[in-house]
């Protein structure tokens, strides 16, 4: 999980480089429709705060002009590729791949924080496009509010620690001669983070089944940070623990110190069945 930048650049300008692509009776409503998506876009960006993000109302657009909105985002032009392009391209070079709404997979689909099915204005606004992997874009699906409560983080907006807030527990068993982990993970508020702020981050845990699918990862990473230490051929521990905290550093720097690989690292090189896993032989 990380923090996204937003891209530089105006919204509007993003939207009327869309719209100009758009040909005949459509590009014609979607001309006489810049007025009121100006009107709508100030709202939004006018809303775009922790506190008055879940209070943008839904406007009502007619069939066509909805249908309008939709192919805006939903109908591949050169300006809309640019765009996404651009979105990915602001991010830091070791994220930009990277889904920062779980940190799992590789961010392939666009969500669009504010769903697209009730604001079709908001389609190509370049502050609603989260880029994210396809298993976190199909469970946070046309949700965002309950109750008129956000549920799902926003990343380019809402705060998150700065200290981990994941938990790892790690238990052994031995198969076929060799030590392997079982494990699970805990969501923990850091110290001096607010309760108030922690509980979106909790509710985006549970919507996304975060603590599970890292879960379902954990034994992937195991054999591909084992394999790693394997191959600088440490025969003793403290050569391997050199080697591992090295690692540890330089993936802290690239994927930051919430991601759940480094949680699971940290954990992992105080074991002995895992440094006994990694020396050579």
């Amino acid at each position: 999980m990380h923090k996204l930048r937003r891209v530089k650049g105006s919204p509007s300008g993003y939207l009327a480089e869309i719209i100009d692509c758009k040909s005949g009776d459509r590009g014609d409503r979607l001309e006489a429709l810049k007025s009121r998506l100006a009107n709508r876009y100030a709202v939004l960006e006018a809303a775009y705060t922790v506190a008055d993000l879940g209070g943008v109302a839904v406007s009502t657009w007619t069939p066509a002009a909805r249908s309008d909105l939709l192919h805006c985002y939903e109908s591949t032009v050169k300006s809309l590729e640019t765009l996404k392009s651009l979105i990915k391209q602001r991010q830091p070079e070791g994220l930009r791949d990277l889904c920062p709404y779980c940190g799992i997979g590789p961010a392939v689909q666009f969500d669009h924080y504010l769903p697209k099915a009730r604001y079709p204005e908001f389609s190509v606004h370049s502050y609603n496009l989260v880029p994210c992997c396809g298993p976190c874009n199909g469970l946070k699906s046309e949700t965002w509010l309950e109750a008129g409560v956000r549920v799902f983080l926003n990343i380019y907006i809402d705060s998150l620690p700065t200290a981990p807030m994941l938990k790892p527990s790690v238990t052994w068993s031995i198969r076929g001669g060799r030590s392997v982990p079982k494990v699970s993970y805990a969501l923990v508020r850091p110290a001096h983070f607010r309760a108030g702020k922690f509980r979106i981050i909790e509710k985006h845990f549970e919507k996304l089944e975060l603590l599970d699918r890292y879960k379902d990862q954990s034994h992937s990473e195991f054999t591909i940070l084992r394999d790693a230490a394997l191959a600088r051929e440490a025969n003793t521990v403290a050569t391997l623990r050199r080697f591992l905290l090295q690692f540890l550093e330089r993936r802290k720097e690239t994927l930051g110190p919430l991601n759940w690989k480094v949680a699971l690292y940290e954990e992992l090189i105080t074991h002995r069945p895992f440094l006994g896993e990694c020396l050579a032989t």
